[in-house]
């Protein structure tokens, strides 16, 4: 069985809820780790940026996916049940969606990480 590694940005609330999907755990040998915390994913590829989304490392192929790819290869691997994942196997598989969508997360995450960070200000 393979072996793979999903890095998130643990202080991203939706990268946070994405990561810990029991379905991802069943699929396949799946290790979860928070990227600020492990750097193990730095060693694979020093020109990573996890602004970019979440990392997949498929350790036994020696690939390093990111982003838009991470979440393709677990939706070919996995067979996720649900409506929601039904969507997010159409839009990721879509090239032209998935840009656009994958955008959209990327700002929200930003505006997320952003309030997170700076809460003591809004009170």
């Amino acid at each position: 069985m393979k072996k793979v590694f999903l890095f998130y940005d643990g202080d991203c609330p939706f990268c946070n809820r994405y990561s810990k999907f029991r379905q991802l755990q069943e699929c396949i040998n799946l290790e979860l780790h928070d990227a600020r915390e492990n750097l193990l994913w730095k060693k694979y590829d020093s020109n990573l940026n996890l602004d970019d989304g979440v990392i997949l490392i498929i350790e036994n192929d020696s690939k390093v996916l990111q982003g838009i790819e991470a979440i393709r290869y677990l939706d070919t691997v996995c067979s996720f049940k649900g409506f929601f994942f039904k969507i997010q196997k159409y839009v990721f598989h879509n090239s032209f969606l998935a840009k656009i969508v994958y955008g959209i997360f990327k700002t929200a995450r930003k505006l997320a990480l952003y309030f997170t960070k700076n809460k003591r200000n809004f009170r």
